[in-house]
């Protein structure tokens, strides 16, 4: 990306940061905005985070430049006017610069690990959004904000809508973006399915074309061994419904179909090459890992082979 695009990507990120202030924000646009670009994403969060710490500067008596007089500011491609007054305009100015450098790194909280075994675990993040966090997950929460995350394994999260906060979630080698929302996210390896309850959510990576977006109802599974990814719609009432014992399918590939068995019903289970293709749609209850792997293999016309508790598809 050359020099000229990062600038403009600054630009409008800066627009629409201070334009989310104003009553009359263009929310529709600035999610299209987000969207369109997983680096306008990364943008924002480095407009938010500067703009925390030129707060910080204005406040402190020794750092004043500026009148009283409010900035104009509207969204990207409009007018936006500053007023400078006094000697020290250019030391602030020079301040701000060297915000927008350093401050991502200094105010960037250090990552918190969270964990689980055999049982679920709620997170509850500082603005009190919550993630139910399935068991034998991981996942990494960091950023001056809780808005940088790594998942592996599974995770529902119930995010506060919040437009200057843009969360970010790696998972699957994708990344899914969000405001705020009620989303299921399962991850294994490089296979990835997200799955939205509510709101909307954007899916975004070098293995994708362009990103993705999700509305409510809808979900999209990502194969990386074979770079295919496909949205279906999903029973938004169904979405999470891990946390009943009941995992329910609409044409996904058997690998992930395996992986939730053994996440949440204790069950390893292994595919051959030869059926890793497969897909299934359908409902299993998890309360006897044994039988539903079992019902699996039965309704897709699969030979089971192994001992209870380690199963292997073929």
């Amino acid at each position: 990306m050359s020099r000229e695009e990062l600038d403009k990507i600054r630009q409008d990120a800066a627009g629409w940061h201070i334009a989310s202030e104003s009553d009359s924000m263009d929310w529709d646009g600035f999610t299209a905005w987000l969207e369109a670009d997983s680096r306008h994403a990364a943008a924002y969060d480095e407009i938010s985070l500067t703009d925390g710490a030129v707060l910080e500067l204005a406040a402190d008596p020794a750092h004043r430049a500026f009148t009283e007089t409010p900035a104009v500011v509207q969204a990207p491609g409009r007018v936006r006017r500053f007023r400078w007054v006094g000697a020290g305009a250019g030391a602030a100015m020079a301040a701000s610069l060297a915000a927008l450098l350093i401050v991502p790194q200094l105010r960037t909280a250090p990552g918190q690990v969270y964990a689980t075994s055999d049982a679920a675990r709620e997170i509850v993040l500082a603005d009190g959004s919550t993630i139910a966090l399935a068991p034998h997950s991981r996942l990494e929460v960091s950023g001056a904000d809780q808005q940088q995350m790594v998942l592996a394994g599974g995770a529902l999260f119930d995010i506060r809508h919040d437009p200057r906060r843009q969360l970010a979630i790696n998972a699957g080698g994708l990344t899914i973006s969000d405001i705020g929302t009620r989303f299921d996210v399962q991850s294994e390896g490089t296979n990835l399915r997200v799955a939205v309850a509510q709101g909307k959510v954007a899916v975004s990576g070098d293995a994708l074309d362009k990103p993705v977006p999700l509305d409510a109802g809808k979900a999209l599974t990502f194969d990386g061994k074979a770079g295919v990814s496909q949205v279906a719609s999903v029973d938004a009432k169904a979405v999470g419904a891990w946390r009943d014992g009941r995992l329910t399918y609409d044409n996904v590939a058997l690998p992930l179909v395996a992986a939730d068995l053994g996440r949440y019903a204790g069950t390893r289970v292994t595919v051959s090459d030869a059926v890793r293709d497969r897909r299934f749609s359908g409902t299993l209850t998890v309360g006897n890992g044994d039988e539903a792997i079992r019902d699996l293999a039965q309704l897709l016309g699969l030979r089971l082979s192994g001992r209870p508790g380690d199963w292997r598809l073929e």
